[in-house]
């Protein structure tokens, strides 16, 4: 894989000309590194909690470097359940190279959009409200703290997505995102992810928590004040703890000293606010661990999951009436010397000609209101509905 880290043009190089209209471009841009991939030269579907992941990956790491591969990858997905089947990749080209800034271009292809003809919630509105309403029940009256759950959408279009024009569209509506798109066997993974989990250099780690969310206004006065007021939310303040502390306590054993913010400060996306914690954490000098020993640890975090995570991610087995899968999993890439970028797969969607799913999630603690988790969720799925170019759609119903 070449490191060298070229210069980009937006326009010009983001999708070349020979990727019009194809679906099998792994892309992973961030402000650190964009790694772009095409083809299967091996594929890892082992779960990250079996006993024989670092094996199998080894494994494939080794093959490829006896194909003359100097500097072989891994990209691609982790489910939300590391129980389950990844979706990991070594392909046939890759290159990491300087990521595109954060000055993208406005998008201005005014015949991308899309048509809703039909949609449908998982759950629905009524039996969102009771999972919501049962759950608080149970923060009340037992050890769980916090717990994260969920709806899908699933919208069939007028016609089927160009994914390029897509993906250009998520970036230059979300500049400072993680951008990806990722090939599954049923279609492609694609968003804009506002939050890392883990970036490892070295034995240096990196990860940005987020919890506490609002949505933000057009109103540039009332967007200031929604803002201030999710800084002051109590409930927002010990959901955002909650997870900062988690992964606090889940790095402790593995490192030797670690930076984090007293407070957590704000960051927006076009569509919310969110509370983030900047974390930076230095492992042991003689350390072999790789960054997926690290997300063992970590994944799921108490923003994605709950708090305890055990007894969270039973509720949600027991209270979700869908399979998450690769949502509120992870994306990202790896290198043979255990460096690599992986955010969470949020703000996202799983396409498929011209049938579009989306997912998103809240925090619920048991000073959380039903009716606000339903609208926080449809505000989330607001990034990805903006960037399909679909005007005629109110997803709160």
């Amino acid at each position: 894989m070449d490191v060298a880290f070229p210069d980009y043009d937006y326009d010009a190089d983001l999708l070349s000309s020979s990727d019009q209209h194809k679906t099998d471009l792994f892309l992973f841009n961030s402000s650190q590194n964009l790694v772009r991939a095409r083809g299967v030269s091996q594929t890892l579907e082992t779960p990250l909690s079996a006993k024989t992941f670092q094996h199998d990956v080894q494994r494939v790491f080794d093959a490829e470097k006896m194909k003359g591969i100097d500097k072989p990858i891994l990209v691609g997905a982790i489910p939300f359940d590391l129980d389950q089947p990844c979706h990991l990749l070594a392909p046939k080209w890759s290159e990491r190279v300087k990521p595109f800034s954060a000055n993208f271009p406005a998008f201005k292809d005014k015949d991308f959009a899309h048509h809703v003809l039909s949609h449908s919630f998982t759950p629905d509105h009524n039996s969102f409200v009771k999972m919501i309403e049962e759950a608080l029940v149970t923060l009340r009256h037992d050890d769980l703290k916090k717990i994260v759950l969920s709806k899908t959408l699933d919208l069939t279009l007028d016609k089927s997505v160009d994914i390029p024009r897509l993906l250009t569209n998520i970036m230059g509506q979300n500049p400072n995102a993680y951008h990806f798109s990722v090939p599954l066997e049923t279609g492609i993974l694609i968003g804009a992810s506002p939050e890392l989990l883990i970036r490892k250099e070295g034995n240096t780690l990196f990860s940005n928590p987020l919890a506490g969310s609002a949505k933000r206004s057009k109103d540039q006065q009332e967007d200031r004040r929604i803002s201030q007021a999710l800084l002051q939310s109590k409930k927002d303040q010990y959901e955002h703890r909650i997870v900062v502390d988690a992964i606090r306590r889940a790095l402790i054993p593995m490192v030797q000293s670690m930076k984090l913010e007293d407070q957590p400060s704000l960051i927006s996306t076009p569509t919310m606010w969110h509370l983030s914690t900047q974390i930076e954490a230095i492992l042991a000098n003689d350390s072999e661990m790789s960054i997926f020993d690290v997300i063992k640890q970590l994944h799921p975090t108490p923003a994605m999951c709950g708090t305890p995570t055990g007894l969270a991610h039973d509720h949600i087995a027991a209270l979700e009436p869908h399979q998450r899968g690769f949502f509120s999993g992870l994306v990202g890439w790896c290198d043979a010397q255990g460096n690599g970028e992986w955010a969470i797969a949020i703000r996202c969607a799983e396409v498929a000609s011209n049938k579009v799913r989306l997912f998103a999630g809240a925090g619920v603690v048991p000073d959380s209101c039903v009716e606000s988790e339903w609208r926080e969720t449809s505000a989330k799925m607001q990034t990805m509905i903006n960037a399909f170019g679909i005007k005629d759609f109110n997803n709160d119903n």
